[in-house]
């Protein structure tokens, strides 16, 4: 086991806290168990008359049938958090936890370990040392100053008081506490036995029928109830290679549990969701409503998770010529590498058109590593004005869906600005238009593209350069854009908006140029979180030097999480002189609980220089709506 010492920096510890340490030295240093710890501890409570050198050799009496050996004040160890809470087994107002040990075989968990979870008072004298005389739990209150050290490893040593109570649990802390203890193991099997009144009752019971593999997907099935409080729907926490995964309701009508059982009210419960590919061990736990003192493990399996894709592709060219529309891109299924995809094609919303990929496409074979066709190209007339356009690649093999690989709309000439302005997109009322080029020349960027645009309606760009507003321009009769705009040296993100007088807007593009300085430009193209993980894609390169590595640095809430390299191919969206070197990237770091904002820098070149944000993005909190991450 471990137990926290004193920084080297802030507040040394007391004098009578520098006693015990010298005294579990002599009992053979930080390893001596728990029992010795705290019988040397006895000193610290000042408050008591208890001899602690007597303690370490008395053997342990089971005094109270209820409340389980060790239950008196002189015995050394501290009460239960529910016996001075209130009846509630958590942390009391003004503590936290800090630490936890576990007692193995305990009948209390079904046989399995039981935890122990310290309660820390902060060390500001809102607690003082004394005995309580409630109940038959007449342990110790805020009297042994020590700290197993696994939990809330950001509240220093110099800011702990004593271990005010102690939560009980069935359930791993690092499981139920997740994000604020760690897995870090220390055991006591001399506290199997403990107990108290407030926690008696009974545990919730239940059965996991089910985890399934179908597909790429997993599929957890069962029930639970708790028989002290049989007709309320329990919280189920799910962990995924032990560690958190979500929280559920069993809250689906289960009338065979409720005729065999007795009871009333919904408790079953069936998820499905799709992780990783790869092995994976799920274990689901019942947490507890009332009496008892576990949150018991239901049970759990171990599955192998296929490695199912959806089709990808993109649209790479949509454009009019005359009195027609021509698309061309590629699509490809993963999980049938050499079939040829079909793609289908929808205008305005309604089908047009059905096509099987069947053009060469080597940038794609050599991305992917696959052989076969997988480029389309589609050539057709349609009546002049607005139309829309999207694009599916087909979904052929196992797995998700279709996938929508192109949505982009255009003016077939016929239709001048105003008649189209006035003709809208067919099933919206939605602004449309597009961000042909953003061009940067000496100090100064060019930004061109059009809009739909008509005198009845006025219509501008907003520009936007590195997230803040900086220009807004009308646009003339014929709904195009043509702006030069000054711009001060180094690497900007240009975003365009189409604004009209109803204050709506609809993003148009966004491109990222270097103005008048050398450097790396680049683009985070996907931000993925699942299972405690997150995923960042994306290339960079520098234009002077295309054919150099760029260093990465990951910051996460604005603290540097580490540095990385670029190297893999660029994706097929990166710019065609990215592609010319290995300028992707594919980041997967731990992604801990809570919403945490993710940013990719490529460092500055040389001295006086400024980092590059490539791209940023907020990964929400996949715990809180969940209910598994709890508070103390």
């Amino acid at each position: 086991m471990t137990v926290t010492s004193p920084p080297v920096a802030g507040p040394r510890p007391s004098l009578a806290e520098r006693m015990v340490n010298r005294v579990a030295d002599r009992l053979g240093g930080w390893r001596a168990n728990r029992r010795s710890f705290l019988g040397g501890a006895a000193v610290v409570g000042a408050a008591l008359a208890v001899d602690p050198f007597g303690y370490l050799v008395r053997p342990a009496r089971a005094i109270d049938a209820v409340c389980g050996s060790d239950n008196t004040c002189a015995a050394g160890y501290t009460v239960f958090c529910c016996t001075i809470n209130g009846g509630n087994n958590t942390c009391p107002p003004d503590s936290f936890i800090g630490g936890w040990w576990k007692a193995d075989h305990s009948s209390f968990c079904g046989g399995n370990a039981r935890y122990y979870i310290d309660c820390n008072a902060y060390r500001d004298g809102r607690y003082t040392c004394h005995c309580n005389t409630t109940t038959c739990d007449q342990r110790r209150v805020a009297c042994n100053q020590f700290r197993y050290g696994q939990c809330n490893t950001q509240i220093p040593w110099s800011n702990t008081g004593p271990v005010l109570c102690r939560v009980i649990t069935c359930t791993p802390p690092w499981v139920q506490f997740g994000g604020v203890c760690s897995s870090s193991s220390a055991t006591d099997n001399n506290t199997a036995t403990h107990s108290a009144p407030c926690l008696s009752g009974q545990v919730p019971v239940g059965v996991v029928e089910q985890i399934s593999t179908s597909d790429g997907a997993v599929r957890i099935t069962g029930w639970a109830y708790d028989p002290d409080q049989p007709a309320t729907s329990l919280t189920i926490a799910i962990t995924q290679d032990n560690r958190p995964l979500m929280g559920i309701h069993a809250s689906l009508a289960r009338p065979d549990v409720n005729a065999a059982r007795h009871i009333s009210g919904n408790h079953g419960f069936d998820v499905t969701f799709r992780p990783t590919p790869g092995v994976h061990t799920y274990v689901v736990y019942a947490y507890n409503i009332a009496g008892g003192s576990g949150n018991p493990r239901l049970g759990g399996y171990t599955v192998r998770v296929a490695d199912i894709h959806a089709p990808v592709g993109h649209l790479d060219q949509c454009s009019p010529v005359g009195d027609s529309v021509v698309l061309t891109g590629w699509a490809l299924d993963r999980d049938l590498p050499s079939a040829a995809t079909a793609v289908n094609i929808y205008q305005d919303g309604k089908p047009l058109m059905g096509l099987h990929c069947g053009l060469a496409r080597a940038d794609v074979n050599a991305h992917y590593g696959v052989s076969g066709l997988h480029g389309f190209k589609a050539e057709f007339k349609t009546a002049p004005g607005v139309h829309n356009y999207k694009v599916y690649a087909m979904n052929a093999g196992p797995g998700p869906g279709n996938t929508l690989i192109g949505n982009h709309s255009l003016i077939v000439s016929g239709a001048t600005a105003a008649a189209a302005w006035h003709a809208g997109l067919p099933g919206t009322g939605q602004l449309s238009g597009g961000l042909d080029s953003v061009v940067a020349t000496g100090n100064s960027v060019r930004l061109t593209g059009w809009l739909r645009a008509g005198p009845e309606r006025p219509v501008g760009v907003g520009v936007h350069v590195d997230g803040a507003e900086l220009h807004w321009h009308p646009t003339g009769p014929d709904g195009r854009f043509d702006l030069t705009l000054p711009a001060a040296a180094g690497v900007h993100t240009y975003t365009v908006f189409a604004v009209e007088h109803t204050e709506e807007t609809v993003e148009l593009g966004r491109r990222t140029v270097r103005v008048a300085q050398a450097g790396a430009i680049g683009e985070v193209t996907g931000l993925h979180a699942m299972a405690g993980r997150v995923r960042l894609t994306g290339w960079a390169y520098d234009p002077d030097v295309p054919g150099t590595e760029q260093v990465l640095e990951l910051h996460r809430d604005g603290a540097a999480v580490g540095r990385y390299r670029t190297g893999l191919p660029a994706p097929l969206a990166a710019p065609a002189e990215a592609g010319l070197s290995r300028s992707g990237f594919s980041l997967l770091v731990e992604n801990p609980p809570g919403a945490h904002t993710y940013s990719v820098y490529v460092p500055a070149a040389g001295p006086g220089g400024r980092p590059v944000l490539i791209g940023s993005g907020l990964v929400p909190d996949e715990s809180a709506p969940t209910g598994l991450v709890m508070s103390a």
